[in-house]
């Protein structure tokens, strides 16, 4: 079998196409026979053999264990060898660690790795042993094998359960030869780091459960593994780059180690913090000069990464990241206070680390030479959400942590550095370095951060960053420096960041700069960073200041869709959407060029679901302007039609074209004008009733719901030709199709909202159908599971309430739906799902109906028995999805005037709650209940750090909707709409306690303390 083996394997390395083949096939015969494994293993190991074809073996050994050693496994095919067998590949393959090859080393310790996963412990009893005793008296190729398996192992294999075998024997064992330096590699080392951090992973995650594990196996030894840590963090080697290097390597899997720490156990991790922060801070400046040498202001590749032996990246950009990520945890900490502002507030290390974050900023020169060949990939890289990381990025969000824990102070820092920042730049300018401008660049960037919360402390009179002297002595002089465009760019970003704040001369300025940078720059970059401006100038300006330049925006703007790519399409795009609300009757004029682009940009791109959803924007931005909608109505409509339709095979076009479609009617007078529904009502409902698509159809209850809207009566005197059928009855087709049980909910997710807008605006023309409308609602309600689709059902009987609960209770209270109550079925639904509901409106509309059925204190309604709380099982079997599944949450059982006042309690504790704090920030998380540890609001930051969490919110109420988001007019026009909804709680429990009846005692009687305190506080009882 041995020689079969190794000729096969031979063969499969030949250079000739048929021997090769045959040698596959032979091994697929081979792979079954009992014997295969083992002759693998001692080919592996023959170290008389040459290394491919040892190589060739293991890899194979390791396929074999992955498909063929335990038909538990995922990937498993087939035959499982015997016992036998296996018990001599475990203890043949052990040998593999100690092999002088690393390729077979690690071959191996993945191979034994995989079987333990298996196999350990009831099968492999001394694997453990083995693999201590390696790292006790091994050699340095036994303990580099052992490591590797041991990484592996902890990672994946070792539970609370096994913790007890493994930790006494194992972390003094890694502790010893992470501080071996002498005696084993820097790769070595690290996986000691490695490992334990996968150990402080398994306690972190179980320590609610287990915390004896922590307090036993963590907490006695954290202290010499962080002294260890300190020693290590501290050694800095100069002049020998190999060991340099490896040092980074280590250095970084430290960092993760004690990042991870921090995170988990941060008071355990607090005595050590300030050593930490010590030797992290000096390599940050130390690393400083080499980063700018190497990576800024060079262009000949000696800024590289490296792998170990082990395969692994190291570089020291990586050592960067988690040392930044270190820096921005222990900011948060009152006990590092005095280390970043010191004790007087201004003599910690904080000015000199704020210099050094806009150090690491700066572009390196690979970025330069790759965003000037690849302006798409400067847009993907310098988007807020971009999916890049690197250097830049992160001392972006250091800068952007220290200002959230140090605001005062890093506003104070910022302006000093940047002016150091400049007056250095125009000195290097003057000696001829042609990167001068890259301090600069990284300067405005990061006051850019902080645009929103400047704007607004200048306009009330002060200005922590002298914003002024920026434009006047740095960005006005760069939009001229054209033999520098990323420095260009950035100034006309800079500019419009602070488009509201600039003085109107100014404003015209850089508005038509920027208008001459897209329309005549020879730079894709600066042309990309003018965009951007225009955007923002669009946003925020004063419209006066950019309206003179509308149509030379579009009209330059709009070509280079024609031949842009598509990273590059989207800020195009949004570009043109905000410069068309400018001006619509000025916008409205271009239209014969806008109208063309976006239904070809439409048909170019129909797949890229990114890009659509942007010319869906532009679209709908056009459709919206009644100066322009006509023209484009009578260029889109055409194609449009011709496209929905059931010889279209294409269906995501067709859905997009409804989508298209809805956009039109939305933007369509309203009543819409006469005869429109005649020019797609036919093809529309043709589609939709017999796809069963469930984009078109989810496109088309949306659209039919805006139809409605706008034109119900027109939809109800149209016929269709054929079946003789009115539009209305076609829409009510089309719903018996969505509330057929045999359709999906999510494909039927907004019928509901069709109904309700039918009940609300067909009037007459429904009332002859409004019960089995009804009836046909609580049907589909009663089996209903998605909450999305509970949720507008329930409205369809909430809204109707608001007016006519006692005929809505009473229809109800008068259907059977397969032996339950129609009245059963929809306050069960709806009171099971009211907490949940999404949107202030629905909120709201929700609320207020439960008190109109409260206080119609029908018997009826009194008597329905609802879900209560949920019963929390008290086993402590791990819930598997199948053991979910098959016992399914239990709740107490009570009835709905007891819930109803329970939620409404609960509504009205949420309101007051929300009232008083708004704008707070969240306490940081420290994950860990040390309330000793919590010190994020000690008074660090001043009253100008609450400007952000303004901004943020774009100045809105928490509980309320911006009223540009809410297009429905029939919303905004509702009363419900307008309701203060804590005032209009407190009235109604007001209203309760003065009619005193039983049925509302009994059911504050099942508050919790919580909402009985407030109720009896609010009502001054």
């Amino acid at each position: 079998m041995d020689q079969a083996v190794f000729q096969t394997l031979t063969d499969t390395l030949s250079a000739d196409t048929n021997t090769r083949l045959a040698a596959e096939l032979r091994l697929k015969e081979l792979r079954v026979n009992p014997e295969f494994p083992i002759s693998l293993v001692k080919l592996a190991l023959a170290k008389e053999c040459n290394i491919s074809q040892r190589h060739s073996a293991a890899v194979l050994l390791k396929s074999y264990v992955d498909t063929q050693w335990s038909e538990k496994s995922t990937k498993f095919r087939g035959p499982e060898p015997p016992a036998e067998t296996k018990a001599i590949v475990r203890e043949m393959v052990l040998a593999g660690l100690s092999d002088p090859t690393n390729r077979i080393r690690a071959s191996c310790a993945y191979v034994i790795s995989k079987i333990a996963h298996h196999d350990w412990p009831e099968s492999w009893t001394n694997l453990l042993d083995v693999l201590v005793h390696h790292l006790k008296n091994g050699s340095t190729d036994e303990v580099h094998g052992s490591m590797r398996v041991l990484a592996e192992f902890v990672n994946k294999d070792i539970t609370h359960v096994q913790l007890p075998l493994v930790a006494p024997v194992l972390f003094p064992e890694l502790l010893r030869i992470l501080m071996s330096e002498q005696l084993y590699s820097h790769a070595t080392r690290s996986r000691c780091a490695s490992i334990f951090r996968n150990a402080v992973e398994m306690l972190y995650t179980i320590k609610e459960e287990h915390p004896e594990a922590v307090k036993m196996y963590l907490t006695p030894i954290i202290g010499q593994w962080n002294e260890a840590f300190v020693t290590i963090l501290n050694k800095r080697t100069a002049d020998v780059p190999e060991i340099e290097v490896a040092e980074w390597g280590l250095k970084t899997e430290i960092l993760k180690c004690i990042n991870l720490s921090i995170q988990g156990f941060p008071k355990l991790m607090a005595p050590y913090l300030l050593q930490i922060l010590s030797a992290v801070w000096n390599d940050v400046l130390h690393l400083r000069p080499r980063y700018l040498s190497e990576y800024v202001n060079t262009s000949d590749g000696t800024g590289e990464s490296f792998q170990d032996s082990d395969g692994e990246i190291i570089g020291f950009e990586f050592l960067l990241f988690v040392q930044f990520e270190f820096i921005q945890m222990a900011c948060k900490r009152k006990l590092t206070q005095s280390a970043f502002v010191g004790a007087d507030g201004k003599s910690g290390i904080l000015h000199e680390l704020v210099w050094i974050t806009l150090n690491y900023m700066q572009m390196t020169d690979d970025q330069a030479d790759t965003w000037i060949t690849d302006p798409n990939q400067f847009i993907a890289d310098e988007e807020d959400d971009s999916y890049s990381f690197n250097v830049r990025i992160a001392a972006e969000d250091l800068l952007l942590t220290l200002m959230d824990n140090y605001e005062a102070a890093t506003m104070n820092s910022l302006d000093l550095s940047v002016k150091q920042e400049a007056a250095s730049s125009l000195n290097e300018k003057a000696a001829g370095n042609t990167n001068w401008w890259k301090a600069q660049e990284s300067s405005l960037l990061a006051v850019g951060l902080f645009s929103g919360e400047l704007s607004e402390v200048i306009k009330n009179g002060a200005s922590p960053v002298d914003v002024g002297a920026l434009f006047d002595h740095v960005v006005l002089g760069n939009l001229s420096e054209h033999d520098f465009p990323f420095l260009q760019g950035r100034s006309f970003v800079f500019a419009s960041q602070f488009a509201s704040i600039l003085p109107a001369n100014l404003a015209a300025q850089y508005v038509s700069a920027a208008v001459e940078a897209v329309l005549k720059s020879p730079s894709a970059v600066v042309k990309i960073s003018a965009l951007k401006a225009l955007n923002n100038f669009n946003q925020y300006l004063d419209k006066q200041h950019i309206i003179p330049y509308q149509r030379s925006i579009l009209q330059g703007v709009a070509p280079m869709m024609e031949v842009t790519t598509e990273e590059s399409f989207s800020l195009i795009l949004r570009t043109l959407i905000t410069t068309a609300k400018l001006d619509e009757q000025a916008a409205a004029e271009m239209e014969p060029i806008l109208g063309p682009l976006v239904m070809d940009s439409w048909v170019k791109y129909p797949a890229e679901h990114l890009i659509t959803i942007d010319i869906m924007d532009l679209f709908d931005a056009l459709a919206s302007n009644p100066h322009m909608h006509p023209a484009l109505n009578a260029r889109a409509m055409p194609t449009l039609v011709n496209l929905i339709s059931n010889e279209n095979p294409d269906k995501p076009m067709v859905a997009s074209a409804v989508d298209l479609l809805k956009c039109l009617v939305n933007g369509a007078a309203n009543p819409l004008p006469p005869n429109y529904v005649d020019q797609f009502f036919h093809n529309l409902m043709s589609v939709l009733l017999t796809t069963d698509d469930r984009d078109i159809l989810q496109s088309g209850q949306e659209c039919l719901t805006i139809v409605i809207q706008k034109g119900i009566h027109q939809v109800a005197a149209w016929q269709d030709a054929a079946s003789g059928k009115t539009g209305l009855e076609l829409i009510i087709q089309f719903i018996a199709k969505l509330l057929d049980p045999s359709q999906t909910e999510s494909a039927a997710l907004y019928v509901g909202d069709m109904i309700s807008k039918l009940v609300m605006k067909g009037g007459d023309l429904v009332t002859p159908i409004l019960p089995d409308l009804l009836n046909a609602v609580a049907q589909r309600l009663a089996d209903a599971q998605l909450a999305s689709f509970i949720q507008p059902l329930v409205m369809v009987f909430a809204q109707l309430c608001l007016n006519q609960h006692p005929v809505i209770i009473n229809f109800l209270s008068g259907i059977t739906i397969n032996g339950r109550n129609g009245l059963d079925i929809v306050l069960s639904a709806w009171l099971a799902n009211h907490a949940d509901f999404q949107g202030l409106y629905n909120q709201k509309v929700s609320a207020v109906a439960l008190t109109k059925v409260y206080m119609s204190a029908d018997p009826r309604v009194y008597a329905v028995q609802v879900n209560g709380d949920l019963i929390v099982s008290k086993s402590s079997r791990i819930v598997t999805r199948s053991r979910a599944k098959n016992t399914p949450d239990q709740y107490t059982i009570t009835t709905v005037p007891i819930k109803i006042i329970r939620l409404l309690a609960t509504d009205l504790t949420n309101k007051i709650e929300e009232e008083e704090d708004q704008a707070a920030e969240s306490d940081y998380d420290d994950e860990d209940g040390e309330d000793d540890w919590e010190d994020e609001d000690d008074g660090r930051k001043e009253k100008f750090s609450m400007l952000s969490d303004l901004l943020d919110a774009n100045g809105l109420d928490f509980d309320g909707e911006d009223e540009e988001d809410v297009v429905d007019p029939d919303i905004l026009a509702d009363p419900v709409y307008q309701l203060n909804m804590k005032d209009y709680l407190i009235e109604f429990f007001r209203e309760c306690v003065k009619q005193n009846s039983p049925a509302f005692a009994q059911s504050v009687s099942e508050l919790s303390d919580v909402e009985k305190s407030t109720l009896s506080t609010l009502l001054g009882n």
